[in-house]
């Protein structure tokens, strides 16, 4: 992917166009005009805390109706960082491609102090936003860069990476829980796992490693940022965020632009996360760039 612009965009807008009005405490509204050109197409737009790397907010209008319109990013913690990234699909291809093909900014803000409001104007300054898949349990067509359907076990794996995280998704033939483990060394040893079932529309999911080449266990601390699952037509999908990088000793530095070795497991029943996998196989991903 190529090098991000510089975003010269947001030192404009905090400093001759950001005013703070009467809003409800800790809010952004973004108001957009000029926009014209815009009318007819989808602008989907979300808020990530910067201090934690999670996506804390997401809108997607369908269709701009008019030049000027307004973005209510609703409560949020006053005090943090946040940066602010939207797209219009110019193509209309319901996915996001780098600008040109999709017009793209980002916009910074250092400190959200009670409320703020922010006014927008387009340039031509894009930003390449690299938009990630929405993490709600639902995988929409396209909405990953990368898919797979694995033989051995028939579980489809989809996937995307930036410099920093990785995003997965999930879905397996069965309605128990279901597992992905990231480079081991012998069969499972040494594997960052991911594990989760769904159970009364209620999503329990796990960071575990392993701890031998049958054997695994869960981390003290979690790193899973973000994650959702759904349980429907005999098929559970699980959807969850992970850094490619830890300080954890027991999780495994991914590095993006290489191959990565995966094991995949799931129960066809069983919620319960320590019943024995009703199939298993090893498989392999490849990373994108992370826009390097």
């Amino acid at each position: 992917m190529s090098s991000k612009k510089a975003i010269t965009i947001v030192l404009v807008l905090l400093s001759v166009a950001v005013g703070v009005v009467a809003l409800e405490q800790g809010s952004i509204v973004l108001n957009y005009s000029g926009m014209d050109e815009y009318v007819g197409k989808t602008l989907s737009a979300r808020i990530v805390d910067l201090a934690t790397g999670r996506e804390v907010e997401r809108t997607i209008i369908p269709e701009i109706a008019e030049g000027s319109f307004t973005i209510d990013f609703g409560s949020l913690a006053a005090g943090n960082a946040y940066r602010i990234d939207f797209y219009v699909d110019m193509n209309g291809n319901g996915r996001y491609d780098q600008p040109p093909v999709d017009q793209a900014w980002q916009l910074e803000l250092q400190e959200l102090s009670d409320a703020v409001s922010l006014e927008f104007r387009p340039t031509t300054d894009y930003t390449d936003i690299d938009w990630p898949p929405m993490i709600d349990g639902v995988i929409e067509p396209h909405e990953y860069r990368h898919s797979m359907t694995d033989p051995g076990t028939g579980m489809e794996v989809h996937w995307q990476n930036d410099a920093t995280y990785l995003y997965v998704g999930l879905v397996s033939p069965g309605t128990g829980w279901e597992a992905i483990g990231f480079d081991p060394t012998r069969k499972m040893q040494g594997a960052n796992i991911i594990i989760g079932a769904v159970s009364e529309d209620s999503l329990v999911i796990e960071d575990h490693y392993g701890a031998s080449p049958t054997s695994h266990r869960e981390d003290k601390a979690s790193q899973i940022l973000q994650s959702a699952g759904v349980e429907a037509e005999g098929k559970t999908v699980i959807e969850f965020v992970i850094p490619l990088a830890s300080d954890d000793p027991n999780d495994v530095s991914l590095v993006p632009g290489t191959d990565v070795t995966v094991i995949l497991a799931y129960h066809v029943a069983s919620d319960r996360l320590t019943a024995r996998h009703t199939k298993r196989s090893t498989s392999s991903i490849a990373l994108d760039g992370g826009g390097e």
